[in-house]
């Protein structure tokens, strides 16, 4: 809930007339300075009106003194103890004075204000609608074309590209209908005081949206992993010439295998494997409209309080998996742009982690695809239809099995590319002493096999060496 403007005006009107006047000298004290235009009846309200801020005043100072004050202008029942009362400073009294005249003139045109931002995302509420499935397919393909122009980039900037891309449209079917459409458009104008303007505002809503909207919240931790991964792809490619060399052994193998139109199968089931990793965040939009990531701490509430709180979770620990991967592609970079290239890095989250970045990952996509099962179950549990909501569940098999083999594929991609890595790693620094007691010290993450040969390069080298 947004908060009301005048607690920062408050502050500012406080500071400049002096915190350290007290609030019984600011009640008694300030009537003294008020026009005598203003009646009896209007000064009370002026003095019943700034009580409510006494807080704000501070201690009661030293240099209080009792004023002589006549008056012909305010009537008998304002009595003379009060006139005797005055603040030490008249800077201070006069704008304690002002700060009252100024709340009492500005309260009745803020409270449609407050009512209107206590209820921003309840009441300005639409009806959701979710993007088509088939923009959401072609979020998912679109992308991965790029991989006809260059190999790898069907599964580095076509992976991240796809990710973002289908999560921002569920997103904006989210904050749309909660009255906070987000405002990335560039259509109109490409000057960088109006791609300002809007990057400002779509930070705005989703300051408002994110806290109040469980399934926005889970849509922009996909967006924010493909966004992110873009980004880091996009550095190393400008910056580091090892991986421009890498992406162009990969395309010389890719040639040698015949022409661009051949990668058309394993393009189109990247597409697939993408469509089946957001189809968690579907699920979560479509049941769990209204709720928020507020979380009751507390034991009790049966077994439908169990799975709400396992469900925000979930959400949270798919966006602290992808976190975990920025953090180790950083660690990563500035330990190598330090202390060269060929150095190997156990400092940091890699002291914990061998591969924080495929550790991440799999965290990420495993608890978004257990927050879509966990929604089909809160939503079956307080389902009142005679069924028992076993309905939920058939109405939604369809999405949760696409969700099982998206994390089921992406899972054994990073699986096989960690236990590349690690052979990788062996070879290099098997014989150092600082690899060996890392390697105890360290979790090497979720592994696959003990492969002999980094097949990952062509399927998912898009975070580690």
């Amino acid at each position: 809930m947004m908060k009301s403007p005048l607690v920062p005006l408050m502050s500012c009107l406080f500071v400049w007339g002096g915190l350290s006047s007290s609030a019984a000298a600011f009640s008694h004290g300030a009537t003294s300075f008020i026009s005598p235009a203003v009646s009896v009846s209007q000064q009370h309200e002026i003095i019943s009106r700034c009580g409510a801020v006494h807080h704000f005043s501070g201690k009661r100072t030293k240099e209080l003194c009792k004023l002589r004050m006549t008056s012909t202008t305010v009537e008998s029942d304002i009595t003379i103890k009060s006139r005797r009362h005055a603040l030490g400073s008249r800077r201070a009294a006069t704008a304690f004075a002002g700060a009252g005249i100024f709340l009492c003139t500005l309260l009745k045109s803020n409270a449609a204000f407050a009512k209107t931002a206590a209820t921003t995302v309840s009441t300005a509420a639409a009806p959701l609608i979710l993007p088509p499935m088939h923009k959401i397919l072609l979020a998912c393909l679109l992308p991965t074309l790029l991989g006809f122009y260059k190999s790898e980039y069907g599964v580095s900037y076509g992976y991240g590209t796809a990710m973002a891309a289908s999560s921002y449209l569920i997103l904006a079917s989210i904050s749309q209908s909660a009255g906070l459409p987000l405002a990335l458009s560039f259509a109109s104008s490409t000057k960088p005081a109006a791609i300002l303007s809007s990057l400002t505002a779509t930070i705005n809503s989703l300051r408002t949206l994110l806290p109040a909207s469980l399934p926005a919240f889970h849509a922009f931790a996909l967006f924010f992993y493909g966004t992110r991964l873009d980004l880091f792809l996009l550095y190393r490619e400008l910056c580091l010439p090892r991986f421009r060399a890498m992406r162009e052994r990969i395309e010389d193998r890719a040639k040698k295998q015949g022409s661009r139109l051949k990668r058309t199968p394993f393009l189109l089931s990247c597409t697939f494997l993408y469509f089946c990793m957001v189809c968690p965040a579907l699920v979560t939009t479509k049941l769990c409209e209204g709720m928020s990531m507020s979380c009751a701490v507390g034991l009790g509430g049966g077994l439908a309080s169990f799975l709400e709180q396992s469900l925000r979770l979930s959400v949270i620990l798919a966006l602290s998996g992808f976190l975990l991967g920025a953090v180790g592609d950083l660690n990563k970079s500035i330990g190598k742009m330090l202390k060269g290239e060929d150095t190997l890095i156990t400092g940091g989250i890699f002291r914990f982690f061998r591969h924080p970045n495929y550790t991440g990952e799999v965290i990420g996509w495993s608890s978004s695809c257990l927050a879509a099962f966990l929604a089909v179950a809160l939503k079956a549990v307080t389902d009142t239809s005679s069924n028992g909501g076993l309905h939920i569940w058939k109405s939604m098999a369809g999405f949760l099995s696409l969700s099982v083999m998206g994390v089921t594929g992406i899972s054994f991609v990073l699986g096989t590319a960690t236990a590349g890595l690690e052979f990788r790693q062996q070879e290099k620094y098997g014989d150092s002493e600082e690899y060996k007691q890392w390697v105890k010290k360290s979790w090497v993450g979720f592994k696959m096999g003990k492969q002999k040969k980094a097949e990952s390069e062509n399927i998912q080298e898009t975070t580690e060496e």
